[in-house]
């Protein structure tokens, strides 16, 4: 590939994620290989003055260097920690140009062995700033032996960054023992009955199956799914719960439960194939014509254990149900451990001088 064909195709999707953060608003993981793609993007407009690590962050510049390595040369040391719940967390740099911000930080069990290779700061590393914005982090590295974590954060705000007094960044939580799971649903189905529908029993959490509705006795419409009579209680794997599954007006529903979602970040789809392999489509991911919807449990509040139903439907599905193979695929963690990791640093320190004016 060309040099001009690689900063076109970066540029493309650069701009795929700009237009992602206005329409979400909200901040989002993408994966590592997009990761490096946003992150050139970004630092082909930082400043091009090298700075140096601290000898002591040596390791640390090394590691991102294999990610981010035009970054590496914009960061500026900051080597300022903290501590709670016996983990303390060390910001080593960061670079701040218009709005966009990088920032590379360790994490560090003093006092158990919490951390491990699968460590995800789910969502709630950031620089606090009163701007809305899109962001990402990447694991670069877990030392067992130190019990230390490295990771690079990403962060785009919405408008450029113009303020000169101090700034925090702070990490709220974070996930260990993450876990996939690939499971092949039909046998412990057994056979798939044809059933009745009835709306959802909660509050909807989202899904894109608003098409598949059920006509209440008022005449009101509700998205349809199974009927509790058809409901089974089968565990797949920890944190995720096969209940049920049944043909709805010539639709397959599949419903699995999520177990306390807001502290495990617990996950998943599912596909389904005939006994030719033929693949009739993925449940759970965009743009694939098969269609979910999830709802709360009722039985919590916002601050309590919280689990998801998930329904996946598919429309379109082989005539012989007794030779399918449902696979899921789940995304499972141990529940988070919170905190309040936080370090303030002048603002002027990791902004290029061009802003500041």
């Amino acid at each position: 590939m060309t040099e001009e064909r690689l900063l076109e195709a970066i540029g493309e999707i650069d701009e795929a994620m700009a237009m992602g953060a206005e329409k979400e608003k909200k901040w989002f993981r993408i994966s590592g290989k997009k990761l490096l793609a946003v992150a050139l993007v970004a630092v082909l407009t930082l400043s091009a003055a090298a700075t140096a690590f601290a000898a002591a962050n040596r390791e640390i510049n090394d590691l991102l260097y294999s990610v981010w390595p035009w970054a590496a040369q914009a960061l500026k040391p900051v080597n300022l920690s903290c501590e709670d719940q016996g983990i303390r967390m060390e910001v080593v740099s960061a670079s701040l140009k218009g709005n966009e911000a990088f920032v590379t930080l360790t994490m560090q069990d003093l006092t158990g062995d919490r951390l491990d290779e699968t460590m995800d700061l789910f969502d709630t590393a950031t620089l606090q700033l009163p701007y809305d914005g899109t962001g990402t982090c990447t694991l670069l590295d877990y030392d067992e032996g130190t019990k230390t974590a490295s990771f690079a954060v990403y962060m785009r705000f919405d408008g450029e960054i113009r303020e000169t007094g101090k700034v925090s960044f702070s990490v709220d939580r974070f996930l260990t023992k993450k876990q996939e799971t690939t499971v092949d649903l039909k046998p412990l189905l057994g056979d798939i009955p044809v059933t009745e529908a009835v709306p959802v029993p909660g509050q909807v959490r989202g899904g894109s199956a608003s098409d598949f509705t059920y006509e209440n006795a008022s005449g009101i419409k509700k998205i349809a799914v199974l009927s509790p009579q058809n409901s089974l209680e089968i565990p797949v794997t920890e944190g995720v719960t096969l209940c049920g599954a049944g043909i709805v007006d010539d639709v397959l529903h599949v419903q699995i439960r999520y177990a306390d979602i807001q502290h495990t970040d617990n996950h998943g789809f599912l596909w389904l194939l005939d006994s030719d392999g033929k693949d009739y489509g993925h449940g759970g991911l965009p743009d694939t014509g098969i269609f979910s919807v999830s709802w709360w449990d009722q039985g919590n509040g916002l601050e309590g254990n919280r689990d998801s139903w998930e329904e996946y439907l598919f429309p379109d599905y082989p005539a012989d149900l007794s030779q399918i193979r449902l696979y899921g695929e789940f995304h499972t963690a141990a529940p988070a451990i919170e905190g309040n990791w936080q370090v303030t640093f002048p603002l002027s320190a990791i902004q290029s001088e061009q802003d500041k004016n």
